[in-house]
């Protein structure tokens, strides 16, 4: 490698780095008293507004989360607490504003359950993440009165 290729290839990579970290952590490159504000307004969304699935959308949503690999993880962390059972009930419902691509399933059961020997836990909540219909990631809430209010209110 040449010297000038060397200078270009370091120019190159001067100029590209703060382009990509401006990219990477979504900041508007305005001034600092504005930034605060912009970052605070990214971090705190609206609030979602769950809808429960009919019958047809709970069958569909099944045969999602048996087909995808991250679908199977959820079920076996499930599982692992104690929350697959004939006296379970299971419900689904999808966030008004992104549709199928963000849906929750809450498990229910007549006894307290879960994986804490302190805790005994109502209710378990899977939040699943999708993009382009394959499941990308899932959070798990766990309900308990000992624990207060869900972070997600749901319609029922």
């Amino acid at each position: 490698m040449n010297n000038s290729m060397k200078k270009l290839a370091v120019l190159s990579i001067l100029m590209a780095t703060p382009l990509l970290w401006l990219l990477n952590n979504q900041v508007s490159a305005t001034p600092k008293q504005n930034v605060a504000n912009s970052i605070y307004s990214q971090a705190k969304p609206a609030p979602a507004k769950w809808r429960r699935m009919n019958q047809k959308q709970e069958l569909e949503q099944i045969k999602s989360i048996i087909n995808h690999r991250m679908g199977v993880a959820a079920l076996n962390q499930l599982a692992l607490e104690g929350f697959i059972g004939y006296d379970c009930q299971r419900s689904f419902y999808f966030n008004e504003l992104y549709g199928n691509l963000q849906t929750l399933m809450r498990v229910k059961c007549n006894s307290p359950r879960g994986a804490s020997s302190a805790i005994g836990y109502d209710e378990i909540r899977v939040i699943f993440n999708r993009f382009e219909s394959n499941i990308e990631d899932f959070k798990i809430e766990r309900v308990s009165k000992e624990t207060g209010s869900p972070k997600t209110k749901l319609p029922d």
